[in-house]
């Protein structure tokens, strides 16, 4: 498996472990808003300023049958519901992306059906590289000091508030579904697509313990069987280590208790 695209393997020349779960990862958590591009590395705290553009109501607003807003119209109005997620710099320069709910979606999909994403984000990946230590054993393990690469994205998605995430998927999630419907099977609807994705993320295991891993040809492969089973979007989140790994799916538990909650209102 090249350029460690979806399982656990990492050719051992290279050293690089891709952190493609951090797309994955932001997407769920976002729940709507399709965050999702452009990490930047580094941690100021300095809130980054962005555009308010007018939004006009026929974005959200026009009938079922109605052609889809042009992306540039979706981009703003997202902008403007959620330039208040979070104060950090990092989600400021999320929001200035383009055509942020179409991927969005896909990056969904893919995390859904235990995919990785890495065809639409391949342009994203951790500073450092991927490192392993040895034990007087003879056991090879995933260096502790590798998960600070996914602090940045952590700390982001720890900072985000829930409730404006979900009222931002409420308002979206229409078009969403138009998107969702575009490519998805017959008979599935994004909503459950969503809960799929969220259940992916919650059933990764926060290991706060020794990862073994063991070399298989040129590629690293986990040494516990159960592990190596995950799915190649599991894996993914694996790899950002149990700090990060809890801020992520506290963050889901978050939103996905908010959106229970406004789907039981009468």
């Amino acid at each position: 498996m090249d350029n460690d695209s979806g399982g656990a393997m990492v050719k051992l020349e290279r050293g690089a472990l891709w952190g493609w779960g951090l797309v994955i990862l932001v997407a769920a958590v976002l729940a709507g808003a399709g965050v999702w591009h452009g990490l930047l590395h580094g941690a100021p705290d300095a809130p980054t300023a962005i555009a308010q553009v007018p939004v006009a109501p026929s974005v959200v607003d026009r009938a079922p049958d109605a052609p889809l807003p042009p992306a540039a119209e979706v981009d703003a109005l997202l902008r403007s519901r959620l330039a208040g997620a979070s104060s950090l710099s990092q989600f400021g320069a999320w929001l200035r992306e383009a055509d942020l709910l179409r991927r969005f979606v896909a990056v969904v999909s893919n995390m859904a059906n235990g995919d990785s994403p890495r065809a639409v984000v391949a342009f994203l990946a951790p500073s450092g590289d991927f490192q392993v230590s040895s034990t007087r054993e003879g056991r090879t393990l995933v260096a502790k000091k590798g998960y600070t690469r996914y602090d940045t994205l952590g700390r982001v998605v720890g900072s985000l508030d829930s409730t404006l995430l979900v009222d931002t998927y409420r308002e979206v999630h229409r078009l969403a579904e138009r998107l969702h419907q575009e490519s998805a099977p017959p008979g599935s609807s994004f909503e459950a697509t969503l809960r799929r994705a969220f259940e992916q993320v919650l059933a990764v295991p926060v290991i706060d313990g020794d990862v073994e891993v063991v070399a298989k040809g040129a590629l690293y492969v986990y040494a516990d069987p159960a592990l190596e089973a995950l799915t190649p979007a599991q894996k993914h989140l694996l790899r950002m280590g149990p700090s990060n790994l809890r801020h992520i799916q506290g963050k889901v538990r978050e939103v996905s208790q908010k959106l229970n909650q406004q789907a039981s209102r009468p």
